[in-house]
């Protein structure tokens, strides 16, 4: 595979641009938001129970939206103002957060309900997601997609790394539910940032043909990339591998290492401070060594680690595995999505999102 690096020369400072920084603003608060509701939700749901099926039974809820409706979710976001469009997700989301707080609140136990609020949310959650994606190319040049991906991919690190700490809020509060009326409140937070995206669409490049062919003309489009098919079979396997290794790692570290669950909270950490090393250097690697050398880099390192972790024996063995990891999925992550960004016109890129997100998705499950 081959992927040159990039010899434009740059323009100014991708931070002039108004609507990536209220993407990018946006995004660490959805982020904040979306990681204290993956901490209460399952309390929440075991609160309500006392039953570990309950909580498995509202991930699988969570799930299944990225599943079954990225494609169809990808048409709409080529065919609507798209800036009107994450103001609807973003808002119903904070709507449902807000019913869910209320439900548990009042101790309504309909499980049912909990389980549509999830539905809903993670619809929307990806409503927002996809139309992101299509935002960030419309917003940036593309001499600077590279350096918007590394500092979404470092939001998004960074606020791993500080799971721990947002745990221990979560564990302080006097009630569950305020967890989620916090997420609601970074959501609202959120859509005042979005009211200020200022992005100029063509109505021409908008789709207004029949809804199947236009996903067939997506699928047909991605088919006929032979760079990003081949990118995306190489993440399928790399997803693969990563769910096995990140399953195996937490049994490991407790049954043979002997970690408290504390220890193993910031051990495990040590892969988010990789990954933000990573964010940072993609954009010094990318114009010295191209893209493909980047992905050869990362599948090398991860091969490495995970050869470092059969053979651990000890917590420094183990530190240092994740680290290499944290820091190979950082710019692994990095250089697809820009790669998908590069080799996708501005009109169909909600709908090779919905594709290549959704091929994600089930590689990792």
């Amino acid at each position: 595979m081959s992927v040159s690096a990039s010899t434009t020369v740059k323009p100014a400072s991708i931070w002039r641009s108004k609507t990536f920084t209220m993407l990018l603003m946006s995004s660490f608060l959805l982020t904040v938001g979306n990681k204290i509701y993956e901490i209460v939700l399952p309390l929440i749901m075991y609160e309500i129970t006392h039953s570990s099926v309950s909580m498995a039974s509202m991930r699988t809820a969570e799930l299944l939206p990225n599943l079954l409706f990225a494609v169809f979710i990808g048409v709409f976001v080529d065919r609507v103002n798209k800036k009107k469009w994450v103001l609807w997700m973003v808002g119903a989301q904070a709507v449902l957060l807000f019913a869910l707080a209320y439900l548990f609140k009042t101790n309504n136990q309909a499980l049912y309900l909990y389980y549509i609020a999830g539905f809903l949310l993670m619809t929307f959650n990806y409503g927002y997601f996809n139309a992101q994606v299509s935002l960030t190319k419309l917003s940036v040049p593309p001499s600077h997609l590279t350096s918007a991906n590394a500092k979404f991919t470092f939001v998004e690190t960074f606020v791993s790394v500080m799971g721990p700490a947002l745990s221990g809020m979560i564990f302080l509060l006097a009630d569950l539910s305020d967890g989620v009326l916090i997420t609601a409140i970074c959501y609202l937070l959120c859509l005042l940032f979005m009211f200020q995206l200022s992005v100029e669409e063509s109505k021409a490049e908008k789709t207004k043909g029949h809804f199947w062919r236009d996903i067939q003309e997506g699928w047909i489009t991605f088919k006929t990339n032979d760079l990003l098919w081949m990118v995306t079979i190489f993440v399928v396997f790399l997803n693969c591998t990563m769910t096995v290794v990140s399953t195996t790692i937490v049994f490991y570290a407790k049954d043979v290492l002997h970690l408290s669950s504390s220890l193993l909270a910031a051990v495990l950490s040590i892969s988010g401070v990789g990954g933000l090393l990573g964010s940072l250097l993609i954009n010094w690697l990318r114009p010295r060594i191209g893209l493909g050398k980047i992905f050869g880099m990362s599948a090398f390192l991860n091969g490495s680690a995970y050869i470092g972790l059969y053979f651990c024996t000890n917590l420094a063995v183990l530190s240092v595995s994740l680290f290499i990891i944290g820091f190979a999925l950082s710019i692994h992550s990095t250089a697809v999505y820009t790669l998908r960004h590069e080799q996708t016109p501005g009109h169909l890129m909600g709908r090779i999102g919905g594709i290549t997100g959704t091929i994600f998705r089930v590689a990792c499950r």
